[in-house]
């Protein structure tokens, strides 16, 4: 496996990285080792077709399959992906990767790349500690989807970017090519990418870019069988914003504690969030509350700005619902928020339980939260003491 390229990401303790590999997944070189594997699927299949990422794994022991039937931790119905279960010793010595997270959409697109930033929703899920903070993945749905390296790279690469400056708490996210044309049309864009963000003076004096030797050409290179990509538009949620963002390449901005709560919730609790905000503001009206999303444009500068109100925010309210994790729109709000806790070290997120979820995610319910079920508006507005 060959690096191409590297952008670094100054996160504070330790930099992070993104790197343009060329290479073989089912063959990671122990020096390239990661602890996730990330692939695509079509719903509930995972036939190791001719040519496929899958083949090749299950032709070296490893199939996908019987993973499937064992999973870790399934989201599929919030949000279309699942982790496996730990790989055996012997096959994290063979693979030098832990576990494969699966990304399988339940929706068609014809335009699979605006929706790459639904991949880091799965991605912000299950990278959290130091056990889980190297992936590797191809650019997906340039296999047998057959759409152009152009299209897929630069929203994969700025919603990576995005994350990570924002605390995503990864070590190093590697892209992985295997044939060389598409090492040859992704090396341009992958370095443009980089002249654009800004320098660290470490950054000004050390740069790494290694332009790749010519590779012979091999027939039926590994790709991902071909993945069903969900339109934002197509959302399971309809306050979903339409697109996912291509986000400028810029660092985060600073907390100055503009508000003192942001309130995330589903738009079907609306109405029930606005008693709340009027009882905390009839007790104290010199608080700022940020619940109305209505003022943030939608398309690419949705996340920018809902992260700036985040990292802007000293506490961030989650009322939970079914609906609540259901939504694309809940989760982005939700892990900007997680990732602004394990970047600042600082208890940030609290919950109230507005109605039973009985598919909580586990991202959700281990935090303790105030009991406000079956949706019981007394005891919704009888909490605001804890909040003032």
């Amino acid at each position: 496996m060959q690096l191409l390229s590297q952008i670094t990401i100054p996160t504070g303790k330790k930099d992070a990285v993104i790197q343009l590999l060329q290479g073989d997944l089912s063959a990671i070189p122990k020096e390239h080792a990661v602890d996730i594997l990330v692939v695509s699927a079509f719903p509930n299949d995972y036939m190791a077709l001719k040519g496929s990422l899958f083949l090749a794994l299950q032709d070296k022991g490893l199939s996908v399959q019987a993973l499937a039937a064992n999973k870790q931790i399934d989201l599929i119905r919030q949000l279309g992906c699942w982790l496996s279960a730990p790989l055996s010793t012997e096959q994290k010595n063979k693979f030098n990767f832990k576990k494969i997270l699966c990304f399988e959409p339940q929706y068609h697109s014809t335009e699979p790349q605006t929706i790459v930033g639904n991949i880091f929703r799965c991605i912000n899920t299950f990278a959290f500690d130091d056990d889980n903070d190297e992936i590797a993945m191809p650019v997906l749905a340039t296999g047998y989807q057959k759409v152009p390296i152009q299209k897929m790279l630069p929203p994969l690469l700025e919603n990576a970017v995005f994350w990570l400056q924002n605390g995503l708490p990864l070590k190093s996210i590697k892209l992985v090519l295997y044939r060389q044309e598409q090492a040859d049309a992704a090396l341009p864009i992958f370095e443009e990418v980089k002249q654009r963000l800004p320098k660290t003076p470490q950054q000004e004096t050390k740069s790494i870019s290694v332009f790749p030797r010519r590779a012979p050409s091999a027939p039926d290179p590994p790709t991902e069988p071909e993945p069903v990509y969900a339109p934002e538009n197509a959302s399971r949620d309809p306050e979903s914003t339409g697109t996912v963002p291509t986000v400028a390449l810029q660092p985060p901005a600073t907390a100055t504690s503009a508000y003192d709560l942001f309130i995330s919730y589903s738009h079907k609790q609306t109405a029930a969030v606005q008693e709340f905000v009027k009882a905390i503001q009839e007790k104290k009206d010199t608080l700022n509350i940020f619940y109305d999303r209505s003022s943030i444009p939608p398309g690419g500068l949705w996340i920018r700005k809902i992260s700036e109100a985040i990292q802007n925010s000293r506490s961030v309210l989650c009322i939970l619902t079914p609906e609540y994790s259901k939504s694309d729109v809940c989760w982005d709000e939700f892990q900007c928020a997680k990732v602004m806790e394990l970047r600042t070290k600082k208890s940030i997120i609290k919950t109230i339980n507005f109605m039973n979820d009985e598919d909580m995610p586990p991202m959700f319910a281990i935090y303790s939260y105030i009991d406000c079920t079956e949706a019981d508006l007394q005891k919704l507005k009888s909490s605001v003491d804890q909040f003032i």
